[in-house]
This record gives C-alpha cells, structure tokens and sequence, in this order.
C-alpha cells in the first residue's frame, strides 16, 4: 500500500537534484525538471513489465536523441502526459548544458514506484517545489488536506452503500490529490467511482492525467483550460461532486465571458449573480450546481470548500447575496461545517465545509444544518506552511454522525494543552450532561435552522440633506418584520424627519455562525486583572515627566 505520510522526496533530495542543476539551469526551471523526471521514473515503475526508459536515455552516447525516440514510441495517453510537462523542451535545454545524460541516470537510480507512494505524495511534491523555486506562495492552491477531503467523502457519499457506482468530477482538480484520495476511501467502502476533472495548470493537469493514467482510470477526462471560462465538461451532469476551488480568486481577465454567460440567464451557469471580481470562489460553486444531475434522474450531492466571505460577503445587493438566496430558497443547502482554523498549508482562515443535495427528503427541504467543529483538532504531526492542525478519524466520524441524525447536537469537551479540545463528547442537544464533566464545557455543536432565517430586508433611512447630501443609513432586518411597521416603531418616534426609502428596499441573505454558536473565554480571576492594571498604570507613570521621582 502506497505510505501516504512519507514524502515522495524529501527535502534533502530536492536540493541535491537542484545542486546538481545549478550553473546549467535557471532556478526557476529546477521544479519542471524535477517534476517531469520524477513523473517519467513513475511512469516506467508503473508498468507490469518493468522499462528501464531512463537508463537507456543515461547510457545514450546521444541522450537527446535517444529521448526523442522514446517519446515517439510511448502510448497516445502518455505521450500527451509528457508533451504537457514540456519533457522535450526542458530535455534540450538539458542537453545543452550536458545535463540530459546525468539527470536521466540520478532519476533511474531512484524507487519512486506508485505502489510505494501515492497521489498525495506527488501532490506535496508539486506544493514544495513551488515553494522552493517559484514567487508564487499559493502552494495550497492544488492540496486539500487529506483529512477535509475524508471528510467530504463521508458526507457526499453518505447515502451510497457497498456496490455503488457514481461518476464523481472535481472543477479545480489540481494534481489529482483530492480525486485519488476520494478514490481510494470509496473503494475501502466497496463504492466504486469514474474520476473526472478539469485544472487550469497545465503541469498540474498533466500530474492529474498521469495519476489517472496509473490508477487505471481515463486520462483524457481531466480537461485542461480555465474551468470558469471554458467548461470542459459541458452538458455532462454528475451523482457526485468534491472541490476545493482556490480561494480569492481574481476573474477580472476573464470578465466578458462571465457577464456573456450570466446574460444567458437559466441556459448559462451563473444565472443567480456574479461575485465581486477580486473573488470568484462562488462561481464554482454556482458551475457545481449547473453540473448537478437532476433529481428525477436521482439527484446529485456536493461538497466544496469555502472561506468565510462565502457565507456573509457583499451586501443585500451583491452577486455572492445573489447566489446565498438563490441556494437558500431552492433548499439546495444541506449542511455548512466550520473547520478548526490552521488546517491548510497555505493559509491559517477560517475555512468551511458546504454539503448542497437536490434530492433531500421532504421533511428537510428548506432546513439548513450547521456544524461547529472549530474545536475539534490536534496539532498536525508533520506540519507544512501554516498548517499546524488536523483532525483525527474519530473526530470526523464525530462530524459525520451529527449530520446523519435530525437532531441538534452538543459538544462537551475540556481545553487541553495548546488549546486543543483534549476529552471531548457529543451528545443530543436535550441529552442530560454526563456525570463526571463538571470540569468541561457543553457547547452547541449542531444545529438545524429554517434556510428563511438566513435571509434578511435591508432597508435604508434617509435624513434632511447636509450640504446638499441626505444622509443614509442601512439596516438589517429580520424577514418576519413588515418594513413600514418596522421603521413606524424602530425610527419615526425617535427622528421624525428620516423617511423610509421604499425604492431601495431589497432582500439578502447571509449566513452567520456567531449568531448560533458561542465560544465565551472564561473571565480572568480578578486579582490577576488588579493586578496587570497597576503594572500598566506603573508604567505610563514612569513615562510622564517626573515619573518616577515623586514630582508633579
């Protein structure tokens, strides 16, 4: 079984392949390099008959040529794989610094088997050397942490027993990390799944065909292009789908195309409403519901990963309100799940799990369920980047159980070292509390809530102009409040020259956490607060003129 913890190479051996380049190469290309002969080694382990392609192209009194002949000869697929990685290029720019010969020999001595090492190990491969050798720090742009995409596979398949077939798809595939794993977890259940994508990357797309390609699936069913601006996969619908598109995302260059597309209306993808151009996460998943197969066909389950702005970003009148309200009241949300922070190598936000069904049973339609598992995590045991947590098995099963019941939940548990929840339990939110839990706090953990509490009317209050300019103010206000009789008792008494601009009046919707689940720190003893302020008061004494020497 492929050891998904140990690194496909390790720092040290990065670093000799790139002391072995330098002078030759420029830094910028030590990565390609790597990543395209550290591919061709796989490629050739993988085989069930063993080739010894590198070795050939080692011992070759004419490397290059001997190279080219094999890349003739290689399978349509691979060949493509190889073609993507720039092999022929970087070869020559080897060749000319008298590098081919060398490189291909260093590689050949290497066991970098795929039965040794997975599809995440090659992925952490991708993410260091953009760390290592590029500008670009986003190196968690095609990493999902293993566990989030455990968890997302629990919760998406959920319904689908031993036997089941489904087609699953990933827009912003990467290198295939989170397909591969997904692949691996539904086959230890005995699901069985037809792995499709599509990534931007080129490089990343190739690394995705090739673990394909080794995993004895289609290759050709990763696209390669902008999934936002050319869907590679038009008219197909999918059962299941897992994503953890990039965060932030500027689609300003690709802006015509996007407006075109809204324009169509129903018949183009993103219909309900366009986010701002400095983010476009909920294009994806406004691409993930157009994909959706429908319901009478059995309907479709997705999970994807958010940040925080998804849920509350923008205001009534903005496209990612848009898209909340229209998910909202097509009941297509199931389930939102708060992830501890720190999880991810490329940022420490705050990050979210989204469950969107077409197909839920009639009781729940128009429920939302939210999850708090913020607490529920332990320092990460090989930490990379800013990643410093991860959750266990158990705490996932945790997740998992309290969105498979329609109950509410709790959470007790008690602080451990580090901040990490050490003991902890979840029970039914009417459950007694267990004895023996004085020492731990019982907090919400689940909850199940009408979808219309997530919508609000904002109405706005104009005052006299000053200087020719009427002053405005907007408020929030819950949808069970009629927006007359609101501003009548809230407003009029208390200013009655402000007027209710019924022009501007709209409806939006936003998701809050803080409003469902506390996190109270416990207050400090009050001799410790006594305490402090006289030292602080000590200090600024001591700044003043005379501080410090009984003068005025």
């Amino acid at each position: 079984m492929a050891d998904t913890a140990r690194p496909l190479l390790s720092a040290a051996a990065i670093w000799r392949v790139a002391d072995l380049l330098r002078g030759g190469m420029e830094p910028v290309e030590y990565g390609p390099v790597i990543l395209a002969f550290t591919m061709l080694r796989r490629l050739e382990l993988a085989r069930v008959r063993p080739v010894r392609w590198l070795d050939a192209v080692a011992r070759a009194s004419e490397p290059q040529d001997c190279l080219d002949r094999l890349i003739v000869r290689l399978p349509a697929s691979v060949r493509e794989i190889v073609l993507q990685l720039e092999v022929p290029s970087l070869a020559r720019r080897l060749t000319r610094a008298g590098m081919l010969g060398m490189m291909a020999a260093h590689f050949a001595a290497l066991d970098l088997s795929p039965a040794r090492y997975g599809t995440e190990a090659m992925a952490r491969l991708f993410e260091e050397l953009v760390h290592y050798f590029t500008t670009s720090q986003h190196t968690g742009a095609h990493f999902t942490p293993p566990e989030v995409t455990d968890l997302m596979v629990d919760l998406v398949f959920a319904p689908d027993g031993p036997g089941t077939h489904h087609a699953l798809y990933d827009p912003a595939a990467g290198t295939g990390a989170l397909l591969g794993r997904a692949a691996d977890r539904l086959l230890a259940r005995g699901v069985t799944a037809d792995l499709f994508g599509q990534e931007i990357s080129s490089r990343a797309c190739a690394l995705c065909r090739a673990d394909m390609l080794l995993r004895g699936h289609v290759p050709e069913h990763i696209a390669c292009g902008d999934t936002l601006a050319r869907d590679g996969h038009a008219g197909r619908r999918f059962a299941r789908m897992l994503s953890n598109p990039p965060f932030g995302l500027d689609w300003r260059h690709i802006r015509d195309t996007i407006q075109a597309e809204h324009a169509k209306g129903a018949v183009g993808r993103f219909a309900p409403g366009l986010p701002r151009v400095s983010d476009g996460s909920m294009l994806f998943m406004l691409h993930l519901v157009a994909h959706m197969r429908a319901r009478r066909a059995g309907g479709a389950r997705i999970g994807v990963v958010t940040h925080g702005a998804a849920l509350s970003g923008g205001g009534a009148e903005s496209g990612e309100s848009a898209i909340r309200r229209y998910l909202v009241e097509r009941g297509l949300i199931d389930t939102i799940i708060a992830l501890p922070t720190d999880m991810f190598v490329n940022t420490g936000i705050a990050t979210y799990i989204w469950i969107l069904d077409n197909n839920r049973p009639a009781a729940r339609r128009g429920m939302i369920r939210l999850v708090d598992a913020t607490g529920l995590w332990q320092r990460a045991t090989s930490g990379s980047g800013e990643k410093r947590r991860e959750m266990t098995q158990s705490q996932i099963a945790a997740v998992v159980q309290a969105c498979m019941v329609d109950t509410a939940m709790d959470i007790i548990q008690r602080d451990g070292a580090d901040a990490a929840s050490v003991p902890w339990q979840v029970l039914a939110h009417d459950a007694p509390t267990p004895d023996g839990t004085v020492d731990m706090h019982r907090m919400a953990f689940s909850r199940i809530l009408p979808g219309r509490e997530f919508l609000y009317r904002s109405l706005t209050v104009t005052r006299p102009a000053r200087d020719g300019v009427p002053a405005r103010t907007t408020f929030r206000v819950g949808m069970e409040h009629d927006p007359q009789a609101w501003f009548s008792q809230m407003i009029q008494p208390y200013d009655p020259a402000a007027r209710l601009d019924t022009a501007r009046t709209g409806t939006g919707c936003a998701i809050s956490f803080a409003r469902y689940f506390s996190h109270d720190v416990p207050s400090r003893p009050l001799a410790e607060i006594e305490r402090d302020l006289c030292q602080s008061m000590a200090r600024l004494v001591a700044l003043m003129p005379g501080g410090g020497n009984g003068e005025p």
